[in-house]
Protein backbone atom coordinates (compact mmCIF):
# COMPACT_ATOMS: atom_id res chain seq x y z
CA UNK A 1 0.00 0.00 0.00
CA UNK A 2 2.79 2.46 0.80
CA UNK A 3 4.21 2.67 -2.73
CA UNK A 4 1.03 4.14 -4.24
CA UNK A 5 0.00 6.32 -1.30
CA UNK A 6 3.20 7.95 -0.02
CA UNK A 7 4.10 11.05 -1.99
CA UNK A 8 3.28 14.63 -2.84
CA UNK A 9 0.20 15.80 -4.73
CA UNK A 10 -0.97 19.17 -6.16
CA UNK A 11 -4.58 20.14 -6.82
CA UNK A 12 -5.40 20.06 -10.54
CA UNK A 13 -9.24 19.89 -10.79
CA UNK A 14 -12.15 20.76 -8.56
CA UNK A 15 -15.92 20.38 -8.82
CA UNK A 16 -18.66 21.64 -6.47
CA UNK A 17 -16.16 22.65 -3.78
CA UNK A 18 -17.87 26.00 -3.10
CA UNK A 19 -21.16 24.26 -2.33
CA UNK A 20 -19.37 21.81 -0.04
CA UNK A 21 -17.63 24.63 1.87
CA UNK A 22 -20.93 26.50 2.19
CA UNK A 23 -22.61 23.36 3.55
CA UNK A 24 -20.00 22.94 6.30
CA UNK A 25 -20.66 26.57 7.26
CA UNK A 26 -17.76 28.51 5.78
CA UNK A 27 -18.60 32.13 4.95
CA UNK A 28 -18.41 33.62 1.46
CA UNK A 29 -15.03 35.38 1.81
CA UNK A 30 -13.31 32.38 3.38
CA UNK A 31 -14.77 30.12 0.66
CA UNK A 32 -13.40 32.37 -2.07
CA UNK A 33 -9.98 32.50 -0.38
CA UNK A 34 -9.93 28.70 -0.01
CA UNK A 35 -10.71 28.28 -3.70
CA UNK A 36 -8.06 30.76 -4.83
CA UNK A 37 -5.17 28.45 -3.90
CA UNK A 38 -3.75 25.21 -5.27
CA UNK A 39 -3.05 23.16 -2.16
CA UNK A 40 -0.43 20.44 -1.98
CA UNK A 41 -0.79 17.27 0.06
CA UNK A 42 2.25 15.37 1.31
CA UNK A 43 1.72 11.88 2.75
CA UNK A 44 4.42 10.02 4.66
CA UNK A 45 4.52 6.82 6.67
CA UNK A 46 6.54 5.74 9.69
CA UNK A 47 5.63 2.17 10.59
CA UNK A 48 1.88 2.10 11.27
CA UNK A 49 1.74 5.90 11.64
CA UNK A 50 0.68 8.05 8.68
CA UNK A 51 1.11 11.81 8.38
CA UNK A 52 -0.80 13.95 5.92
CA UNK A 53 0.24 17.60 5.50
CA UNK A 54 -1.96 19.93 3.45
CA UNK A 55 -0.39 23.26 2.60
CA UNK A 56 -1.42 26.28 0.58
CA UNK A 57 -0.54 29.95 0.43
CA UNK A 58 -3.17 30.56 3.14
CA UNK A 59 -2.51 27.81 5.68
CA UNK A 60 -0.90 24.50 6.55
CA UNK A 61 -2.48 21.66 8.46
CA UNK A 62 -1.15 18.27 9.39
CA UNK A 63 -2.63 15.17 10.93
CA UNK A 64 -0.94 11.99 12.09
CA UNK A 65 -2.92 8.83 12.59
CA UNK A 66 -2.99 5.06 12.61
CA UNK A 67 -5.48 3.50 10.22
CA UNK A 68 -8.66 2.41 11.97
CA UNK A 69 -8.05 4.43 15.16
CA UNK A 70 -9.99 7.56 16.15
CA UNK A 71 -7.99 10.76 16.56
CA UNK A 72 -8.76 14.42 17.33
CA UNK A 73 -8.44 16.81 14.40
CA UNK A 74 -9.00 20.48 13.82
CA UNK A 75 -10.33 20.96 10.32
CA UNK A 76 -9.04 23.83 8.22
CA UNK A 77 -12.32 25.64 8.91
CA UNK A 78 -11.41 25.64 12.62
CA UNK A 79 -13.96 23.02 13.72
CA UNK A 80 -12.74 20.34 16.13
CA UNK A 81 -13.75 16.83 15.07
CA UNK A 82 -13.07 13.22 15.89
CA UNK A 83 -11.70 11.52 12.78
CA UNK A 84 -11.08 7.95 11.72
CA UNK A 85 -9.37 6.80 8.52
CA UNK A 86 -9.89 3.26 7.25
CA UNK A 87 -8.26 1.62 4.24
CA UNK A 88 -9.58 -0.72 1.58
CA UNK A 89 -6.73 -1.40 -0.84
CA UNK A 90 -5.63 1.96 -2.26
CA UNK A 91 -8.72 3.78 -0.98
CA UNK A 92 -8.91 5.65 2.31
CA UNK A 93 -12.25 6.61 3.84
CA UNK A 94 -12.14 9.30 6.51
CA UNK A 95 -15.10 10.18 8.71
CA UNK A 96 -15.02 13.49 10.57
CA UNK A 97 -17.50 13.75 13.44
CA UNK A 98 -18.03 17.24 14.83
CA UNK A 99 -20.14 17.86 17.91
CA UNK A 100 -23.12 19.04 15.83
CA UNK A 101 -23.73 15.63 14.23
CA UNK A 102 -23.08 16.86 10.67
CA UNK A 103 -20.52 14.23 9.73
CA UNK A 104 -18.18 14.68 6.79
CA UNK A 105 -16.95 11.71 4.75
CA UNK A 106 -13.80 12.05 2.66
CA UNK A 107 -12.86 9.24 0.27
CA UNK A 108 -9.32 9.33 -1.13
CA UNK A 109 -8.55 7.04 -4.07
CA UNK A 110 -4.81 6.72 -4.73
CA UNK A 111 -3.55 5.88 -8.20
CA UNK A 112 -0.14 5.85 -9.84
CA UNK A 113 -0.44 9.43 -11.15
CA UNK A 114 -3.23 11.06 -9.17
CA UNK A 115 -5.28 11.22 -6.00
CA UNK A 116 -9.07 11.54 -6.35
CA UNK A 117 -10.82 13.06 -3.33
CA UNK A 118 -14.59 12.94 -2.83
CA UNK A 119 -15.91 14.95 0.13
CA UNK A 120 -19.53 14.65 1.29
CA UNK A 121 -21.66 16.35 3.91
CA UNK A 122 -25.38 15.67 3.86
CA UNK A 123 -26.50 15.69 0.22
CA UNK A 124 -23.57 17.85 -1.00
CA UNK A 125 -20.55 16.21 -2.62
CA UNK A 126 -17.37 17.82 -3.96
CA UNK A 127 -14.75 16.19 -6.17
CA UNK A 128 -11.10 17.19 -6.31
CA UNK A 129 -8.23 15.66 -8.25
CA UNK A 130 -4.58 16.03 -7.23
CA UNK A 131 -1.71 15.17 -9.56
CA UNK A 132 1.30 13.34 -8.17
CA UNK A 133 4.36 15.64 -8.25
Amino acid sequence: MQDVIVGKYRLSKTENFDAFLAEIGLGYIKRKLAQSTSPEITITRDGDRWTMVTSSALSTSDVSFTLGEAFPEERQDGVSVTSRVTADGNTWTQTQKPGDGRDVTIVREFGDTELKVTSTIGSVTAHRVYERI
